[in-house]
């Protein structure tokens, strides 16, 4: 009878501790809702859609796979939080605090990230396009393989942020500040620089032919190997740029 009652036991033992997990995670919701305060709480996978949680603590939160579409998240503190493959699709997120927060994976298409602070998170192969990061600080952020289509970066802080190899197909970097930022790879089809800073960018084997570049400076960036329409810069600075030999024609027999 000893040996059975210990089987029993040993057998329902994980599905108490799934009801006791699943309860915490409710418990947190709760909490979450009644005070607008869950610093480091574990909120994996629930479903926040829609929720007003405008200047929120979520300080260090665990919010993988979240699902946080059209929620209200202005001014709401995510230092450090989670967001791994969260869903945060059109979510407000002005002036929201996300520095070192986790976003990899994270779906933030039509997000609305004006003046947040996202400086040293990390976004690679994040989704986000047609996402409004303007007057955003994103400093040494990672883009790494995200898609940042129609993405718009106006007047944004992108010093030392890395693109390589993102999706930045017309988006719009108007007086933003790239310095010293990584865009080795990316595609920047008809992206728009205007008034942009990018000294001492690196674009080495990036094709910018069908960027808007007016009034860009790019002192001291490097463009080895680089398209600039009718130019290739076969050296290491702009400087260094020339302009490509015409094709020769094809022979007409």
């Amino acid at each position: 009878m000893k040996l059975q009652a210990l089987v029993t036991t040993i057998l329902l033992s994980p599905l108490w501790l799934a009801t006791e997990t699943l309860a915490a995670d409710d418990d947190a919701i709760a909490q979450l809702r009644a005070t607008n305060r869950c610093p480091g709480c574990d909120l994996r996978e629930a479903n926040l859609s829609g929720l007003d949680l405008r200047g929120a603590n979520l300080f260090n939160a665990k919010l993988q796979g979240a699902i946080l579409r059209d929620a209200d998240l202005r001014s709401a503190n995510l230092y450090g939080a989670n967001l791994y493959v969260a869903d945060l699709f059109r979510a407000n997120l002005a002036d929201a605090n996300l520095y070192e927060a986790n976003l990899r994976y994270a779906n933030l298409q039509g997000a609305d990230l004006r003046q947040a602070d996202l400086s040293r998170a990390s976004l690679t192969r994040a989704d986000l396009r047609k996402a409004d990061l303007q007057d955003a600080n994103l400093f040494k952020v990672n883009f790494s393989e995200a898609y940042l289509s129609e993405a718009n970066f106006e007047n944004a802080d992108l010093r030392q942020v890395t693109f390589f190899k993102a999706n930045l197909a017309d988006a719009n970097f108007t007086d933003a500040n790239l310095f010293g930022s990584d865009l080795r790879l990316a595609n920047l089809k008809g992206a728009d620089f205007s008034n942009a800073n990018l000294q001492a960018a690196i674009l080495v084997n990036t094709n910018i032919a069908q960027a808007e570049l007016s009034n860009t400076d790019l002192t001291n960036a490097l463009l080895q190997g680089t398209e600039v329409g009718p130019v290739v810069c076969i050296l290491d600075q702009v400087v260094n740029c020339l302009v490509a030999p015409p094709t020769p024609a094809a022979p007409l027999f």
